[in-house]
């Protein structure tokens, strides 16, 4: 079913249940012949008690409710509603003759939850909010609609991927094993063309393996759980660097990162493959350097990661960040180009962003953000 026809069913088939709430009989009455129209479900309550069982109990999308009410008023009763989990998201228009001065604050209530209307009606304002909330009502049902499509559609993906790659490591395992065996039986008799050609078989299979790994990764790179712990960055970023082998004259030097709360599984992957990038791709790694500082706004830590590699040209600022890409022959360099794209999709998966900063730059330099938190 595409898009169009699932959100048409949507409307075709749901109703919006409208709660009123008001201690005077005639009040709910007239409210009711405003509001009344197809496609709404209008539920009464004749008391502050009622309602809060009947919103727990009813799927309701949207409550007018009167604020004088004798056995628990509605200022009351929102904050019931507020504080319980199921009923905290629905908005609440009161509906009362009192004065503005004792209405109740918006500050105190979350911002576009709470409306008013003032006894006596207009029909015509009434009937008009009662709309807005009915769009918003749909809106947030369709929106919710696409986000579960959209991780049914993500966890069916990651399942194909999964076992895509699971019955293709069987064939190259084999491939692998007879290379060694034919190598084998060869013995001495190797000539030097058998011998490259095996040995190139074998890098394809290992590339291939690679990129199957890659693809699984870059698959599930979105799912950390999102738990933010305290960190030091300084003592993270060395101990990546040691775990990714750099030859004994590569270098890193770190000067001002924070010890900040993160989420250690998704900081510790932007970090490992920013260096292992740098590594991997410097044309004189015995006198490689990496040079890591951090910067901080309002809002954010600026990252800065800068090599003294071949660096980038500045028509690839934008290509590096493909899913594999790579601008060396993968004859000079066997790598799947997956490293940079995962590190893109777990910064936009919070919001954030990576860019390559090519002005005065000898070398690679990348820039990213974060997010500072309390």
């Amino acid at each position: 079913m595409n898009q169009t026809k699932a959100v048409e069913k949507l409307h075709q088939g749901a109703t919006m249940g409208i709660l009123i709430v008001d201690d005077r009989p005639e009040n709910l009455l007239t409210l009711e012949s405003i509001i009344e129209k197809e496609g709404r479900r209008i539920i009464k309550a004749s008391g502050g008690n009622e309602a809060l069982r009947l919103a727990i109990r009813e799927n309701i999308g949207l409550i007018m409710m009167d604020i004088q009410m004798p056995e628990i008023d509605g200022i009351e009763v929102a904050r019931l509603l507020r504080s319980n989990k199921t009923t905290r998201h629905i908005p609440i228009i009161f509906v009362s003759a009192i004065n503005n001065s004792d209405q109740p604050v918006r500050e105190d209530f979350e911002e576009g939850t709470v409306d008013f209307l003032h006894k006596p009606l207009n029909m015509e304002e009434t009937r008009n909010k009662v709309a807005l909330h009915e769009r918003m009502y749909y809106m947030r049902a369709e929106s919710l609609m696409y986000k579960e499509e959209a991780e049914k559609n993500a966890a069916q993906f990651e399942q194909f991927v999964y076992i895509v790659s699971h019955d293709l490591k069987a064939p190259l395992r084999a491939i692998d094993n007879l290379t060694n065996w034919i190598l084998d039986d060869l013995g001495d008799r190797k000539e030097g063309a058998i011998s490259e050609n095996l040995s190139l078989m074998k890098n394809r299979v290992n590339r291939m393996r690679s990129l199957l790994e890659g693809v699984l990764e870059f698959s599930r790179c979105g799912k950390f759980d999102g738990i933010a712990e305290t960190i030091d960055l300084n003592q993270l970023v060395h101990a990546i660097f040691e775990s990714i082998m750099p030859p004994d004259g590569f270098t890193l030097e770190v000067t001002g990162l924070p010890v900040a709360k993160m989420d250690h599984s998704r900081i510790y992957t932007i970090f490992f493959h920013l260096l292992k990038n740098s590594v991997i791709h410097h044309h004189d790694p015995d006198n490689g350097m990496i040079k890591i500082n951090c910067e901080k706004n309002d809002h954010n830590f600026i990252f800065t990661i800068t090599d003294n590699g071949p660096g980038i040209r500045t028509q690839y600022a934008q290509k590096v960040f493909e899913v594999f890409t790579t601008l060396k022959s993968k004859d000079d360099l066997e790598t799947t180009g997956i490293g940079l794209p995962i590190v893109k999709k777990l910064l936009n998966d919070i919001g954030q962003k990576i860019w390559l900063d090519t002005e005065n730059v000898n070398g690679a330099k990348f820039r990213f953000t974060l997010p500072v938190t309390p």
